[in-house]
């Protein structure tokens, strides 16, 4: 039944506007009288047992999904007698349809691409869960463009499983003439391969303002589709053929996942008279082969009793969209722009370093000898070729510094990656700590006071410092004390504790422009910036019951009404993002942990053993980490280990404590 604006649903959810109905349900704009925010509530109607019992393990199936491409579901329930609801993010902006009618005519490839790079990393990550999740309605509709330019794939309906040797079930077969392929009309079977072809239907009516020819009629030779530059001459040779392929009759003539078309979509454009043929295209987007040098480790650990089960021989599919027609608005960013495969569960990979640690941590690294000076003579027909500097192991400039207390109060030291070339860096009074280097690696924040290692610095102000430990000047201080400095191009990010309470704050390099993006009561601390100056990961012990990663916008906001999980069921903290982007290293006391940023703490590997273990930290080529250990009850020493969690080698050895490692980009 329609639901009228002002009715409360479970005592919670506040209905104020329909955005968009269907044969299947409905979709409203509506208010969580709880946490005071927006959201979009969809109406299922069909509310007999065995559809309420699906219901419930399919919204939590899809409650589980993160990405900020995707809304999040965030609550679930049934009314008997009613309707089943899933309640979502709600984003604003309009969809990509009343884009193309407000234009009143195709888009250009400038304005349609970016979205398409969007909706294509959202599909891909569907398409990598276990098992796989297909959207099925992907269509201009259900792409909302946000005021910030982003595209949010949204529409989701209720999950429908079903093996891939069954047809479609009857649930699952709704669909958008036009924008779904033939085998989602009747008896064909569906995979990954009929996202690929409403993505490309979809892009071909953006670029072309031509809804494509029925892909039914086409099957039956009663229709055919008319080539994109045949309507809009302006859309690029490549673009036009690598949509024209996705959108093939047969799915085996379909590029085999939303990867392949993304390789051809955005190949480098070539002239009109070079563009190669659809067989040569086709060996062009063949998946590259794994690397035997990455790591894959165990499996995520299995979940609650609503996990579908996987039968031996086949695995199960995930099918999306039982509303057509229907709207659903959900927040999304941008994510990195690797995505992960479209038909397993995605492994965490870790690449092996091209280099070994030594042995001996005092062992004097090899350099190559200066050039001789000379003052060579002008010769237009030739140029000396320099010898290329030996890029040091790590990365950057081969250099960790570190706190050690061993005259003292702590201060600041600095080494080699191999552990020798020890230089003391700082000398304040009340001592320094908690290091962080600038992103060209030439300065370098510190905390003071710091009379010893703790997780809060009551009191404390942040100093900048040369790398060579000259010209150290205060940089911010707040009553109550700030810590926990991190350093990237879009700012400086640090804890201040104000009354007791923590909170993550950002300012500019040399100090300015310092602005809470803490929300409300939330206690934040230990920020770490993503590799982009984007995102943070943070530590908060408020949201969740227990001590949690999470991360954040660089502007504090983040999708619906708590922020997306790093870390799961783990007591966590120390988190360190990975200059690669993929990973963030963290600590369950006492061992070191990584774990994909955007996979919700599943797949979580622990990489050391021995313990205890703190504050790890990475290098700037992605392959080392860098991290505090008393094993065995020995002192406190600065180790190095491969990004795997192999070959551990100690690097200091003074019977003082040695502690905040930080590699120098």
């Amino acid at each position: 039944m329609s639901l009228e604006p002002g009715v409360l649903l479970n005592n919670r959810y506040r209905i104020e506007s329909p955005l968009g109905s269907g044969g299947m349900g409905a979709v409203y704009l509506g208010h969580d009288d709880n946490l005071e925010v927006k959201v979009a509530v969809k109406e299922n109607f069909f509310v007999s047992e065995d559809s309420a019992r699906q219901f419930e393990r399919e919204a939590r199936l899809l409650a589980t999904l993160r990405h900020p491409g995707l809304p999040r579901v965030t609550d679930h329930f049934v009314l008997p007698g009613q309707g089943q609801y899933l309640v979502m993010d709600y984003v604003e902006g309009d969809d990509a349809r009343r884009v193309l009618e407000q234009a009143h005519g195709p888009l250009s490839e400038a304005e349609v691409l970016p979205w398409a790079r969007q909706v294509l990393e959202a599909v891909a990550y569907l398409h990598s869960r276990t098992p796989p999740v297909i959207h099925r309605d992907i269509k201009p509709g259900n792409i909302k463009i946000t005021p910030g330019g982003r595209a949010v794939l949204v529409d989701f309906g209720l999950a429908k499983e079903y093996s891939p040797t069954q047809s479609t079930t009857v649930g699952a077969k709704a669909f958008t003439p036009g924008f779904a392929p033939p085998e989602q009309y009747g008896q064909g079977r569906t995979d990954v391969r009929t996202d690929v072809y409403a993505l490309g239907a979809t892009l071909y009516n953006l670029l072309t303002g031509k809804v494509p020819a029925d892909g039914l009629r086409r099957a039956m030779g009663k229709e055919q589709l008319i080539p994109i530059r045949e309507h809009n001459p302006r859309v690029s040779p490549q673009v036009a053929e690598a949509i024209e392929h996705s959108a093939a009759v047969r799915p085996e003539d379909r590029f085999p996942n939303v990867e392949a078309f993304s390789k051809a979509l955005f190949a480098a454009p070539a002239s009109e008279a070079t563009v190669v043929a659809s067989t040569r295209m086709r060996e062009a987007v063949q998946e590259i082969p794994p690397d035997p040098t990455r790591l894959a480790p165990a499996k995520p650990a299995a979940r609650r009793g609503w996990v579908i089960p996987v039968a031996v021989g086949a695995f199960a599919v995930v099918a999306i969209g039982v509303g057509a027609g229907l709207l659903l608005t959900g927040g999304g960013r941008q994510a990195p722009t690797e995505s992960p495969g479209p038909t397993q569960a995605v492994p965490l990979v870790v690449e092996q370093p091209s280099r070994t640690p030594p042995e001996q941590p005092t062992a004097e690294p090899t350099q190559t000898p200066p050039l001789e000076s000379a003052t060579p003579e002008f010769t237009p027909t030739s140029e000396a070729t320099p010898t290329p500097a030996v890029t040091p192991m790590g990365g950057g400039l081969g250099q960790i510094a570190y706190a050690s207390d061993r005259f003292g109060v702590p201060q600041i030291f600095l080494m080699d990656v191999t552990g020798a070339n020890v230089t003391q860096l700082t000398t304040l009074p009340d001592g320094a700590c908690q290091p962080a280097w600038s992103p060209t690696g030439d300065r370098l924040l510190v905390v003071s006071p710091c009379r010893q290692k703790a997780d809060e610095y009551p009191n404390a102000a942040i100093y900048v410092l040369n790398a060579d430990g000259s010209g150290i000047t205060p940089l911010i201080s707040k009553p109550g004390g700030v810590y926990d400095p991190n350093w990237s191009q879009s700012g400086i990010a640090f804890t201040y504790l104000e009354n007791r309470q923590p909170a993550i704050w950002v300012a500019q390099e040399d100090g300015s422009s310092q602005v809470r993006i803490s929300i409300g009561r939330a206690r934040d601390s230990q920020a770490s910036w993503s590799p982009a100056g984007d995102m943070l990961a943070l530590l908060n012990t408020s949201r969740a019951g227990s001590d949690t990663i999470f991360w954040i916008s660089s502007d504090g906001s983040f999708n619906g009404s708590n922020p997306d999980q790093v870390t799961r069921a783990q007591l966590a903290d120390a988190p360190d993002w990975s200059p690669l982007g993929d990973l963030i290293a963290y600590m369950v006391d006492p061992h070191i942990w990584i774990v994909k940023w955007d996979a919700v703490g599943f797949g979580a590997v622990k990489l050391t053993s021995l313990g205890p273990d703190d504050d790890p930290d990475w290098s700037p080529d992605g392959k080392w980490i860098t991290f505090e250990t008393w094993r065995d009850a020995a002192n406190h020493d600065i180790y190095i280990m491969t990004a795997n969690g192999a070959q551990p080698t100690r690097l200091t050895t003074d019977a003082a404590w040695e502690f905040q490692p930080a590699w120098r980009p």
